[in-house]
């Protein structure tokens, strides 16, 4: 019995050899078409990751949101490509601004994100690193509207990025005292309903009122997204006054200071190789990956 019993010690006390293999194992998926597009014309040249497939941690919570479709995650990585980063090349000479300053992630989200005052986010950016769009999933039915394409996406990535800009080299605090107490904060829009109550005021837009850093990227964004004629008509929007379009003008010019001296970007030349582009947006292949 007692050979029994110590037997049965040694064979309990006994230790088997642990295996190397982990029992945790990350899935592997395998890429799909889209993101070896990504890979070869975003990760590569500029350093610049897509994040399309949905991410709870990318995206935030506060918000009801939903996937973006692979098709709306087509048709916006090769706009972007087209009309948002490739412009700065052609100004610049190189990939080499972009790959600087551009945001290394870019996230997709299927619908807005609707705040609790009725307003829409188009876009965010988060710490000169990250941009993230929304709303994709309606873009196919508008996929060839520049009106439209510019509201919801070209608009937002430009204001975004001027954003960063911002954070990397701030612009010259003289801008602030231009409006000074004019900005209105979080009730910005109740305080201007309209385009052109804004513009009278001296805001390019209802939102350029938050605050100067919003004006600044507001006043950016719309100058290199509108053709001239388009940016004319605009300030000359129904309840817009010659005061508040001069207010915007002498704010114009320290914008366009600030890029050209900061960052060696004209402003004009840029809007015009956007317009170049636009022009052929109707007949520009938005779904085929090579």
């Amino acid at each position: 019995m007692c050979l029994v019993l110590i037997s049965l010690i040694y064979a309990s006390c006994k230790k088997e050899k642990l295996s190397e293999e982990s029992v945790f194992v990350d899935s592997t998926l395998p890429k799909n078409a889209l993101d070896s597009y990504i890979y070869n014309n975003y990760t590569i040249p500029y350093n610049i990751d897509i994040i399309y497939k949905y991410v709870d941690r990318e995206s935030d919570l506060t918000y009801n949101l939903v996937p973006a479709t692979y098709e709306g995650s087509i048709r916006m990585t090769k706009l972007l490509l087209n009309f948002g980063l490739k412009p700065y090349d052609d100004i610049t000479g190189s990939k080499a601004f972009m790959r600087s300053y551009f945001p290394k992630i870019l996230t997709y989200i299927g619908t807005s994100s609707v705040k609790s005052n009725g307003t829409i986010v188009l876009g965010t950016a988060e710490g000169g690193k990250k941009i993230n769009l929304y709303n994709l999933n309606n873009l196919a039915a508008n996929a060839t509207s520049i009106s439209y394409l510019n509201k919801y996406y070209f608009h937002v990535i430009h204001h975004e990025f001027q954003h960063i800009l911002n954070q990397t080299k701030p612009f010259p605090t003289s801008f602030n005292t231009i409006s000074g107490v004019g900005y209105v904060g979080d009730v910005w829009n109740t305080t201007y309903t309209t385009d052109g109550a804004a513009i009278a005021a001296g805001f390019i837009s209802p939102y350029a009122s938050k605050e100067a850093t919003e004006d600044f990227a507001e006043l950016y964004s719309f100058y290199v997204t509108l053709s001239a004629s388009e940016y004319t008509a605009y300030l000359n929007s129904t309840g817009s006054t010659p005061a508040g379009i001069a207010i915007i003008n002498t704010k114009t010019e320290v914008v366009k200071t600030y890029m050209k001296n900061e960052f060696g970007i004209d402003m004009d030349a840029l809007r015009a190789n956007i317009q170049a582009k636009v022009a052929g947006l109707s007949t520009f292949d938005q779904t085929t990956l090579p």
